[in-house]
């Protein structure tokens, strides 16, 4: 199994068996034990290789929680995907769990991407019309690239919305490249 796969049973897991208004503190916590073991590399060899044994690597969770101060919730479930062998994807189980915590809630987020600074009022405009589209409540987060020329691009979840000018010349370039 690959670690999106391992991260979305995780994730799946994590929203079915907790209250909803839990989990962000569980994903903050979560978030914090990611750094702690991004941070320290043998940490991060201690629960990501296959050099300790289970009950070694439930020793040392044992021993570095108490100074962490995690909820109960965390500490289960830290100590579910240590004993299962899958810190390395800590990562990818913070990121599913979060987009679906966010789709629980009907949330999204949009990443735009435009060659200038976008104003206030066409943030707004763009922010209730994703919405109308997405069924979802959405937070903007706004980049800038000059290289597009002109326009933008949308990203929301997996969906791509390109209205730059980049894009429209990368279309009509495959297009002539056809005939």
């Amino acid at each position: 199994m690959n670690k999106n796969q391992i991260a979305k049973k995780y994730s799946k897991a994590l929203i079915n068996s907790a209250e909803i208004s839990t989990i962000p503190v569980v994903i903050e916590e979560l978030k914090a034990f990611s750094r702690l073991i991004d941070a320290n590399r043998k940490l991060r060899l201690l629960f990501s290789g296959q050099i300790f044994s289970e009950n070694e690597k439930d020793k040392a969770l044992s021993a570095i929680l108490p100074s962490l101060k995690f909820s109960s919730r965390t500490e289960k479930f830290l100590r579910l995907i240590v004993a299962q062998g899958n810190v390395a994807a800590i990562r990818e189980v913070i990121a599913a769990s979060i987009n679906a915590y966010n789709e629980r809630q009907k949330k999204a987020k949009a990443v735009v991407i435009s060659s200038v600074p976008l104003d206030k009022n066409y943030s707004e405009r763009l922010k209730n019309a994703l919405k109308a589209m997405t069924q979802c409540e959405i937070d903007i987060e706004s980049r800038v690239d000059s290289s597009l020329l002109g326009g933008f691009i949308v990203k929301v979840g997996s969906t791509i919305y390109d209205s730059s000018l980049k894009g429209q010349l990368r279309l009509l370039r495959a297009e002539l490249i056809k005939y």
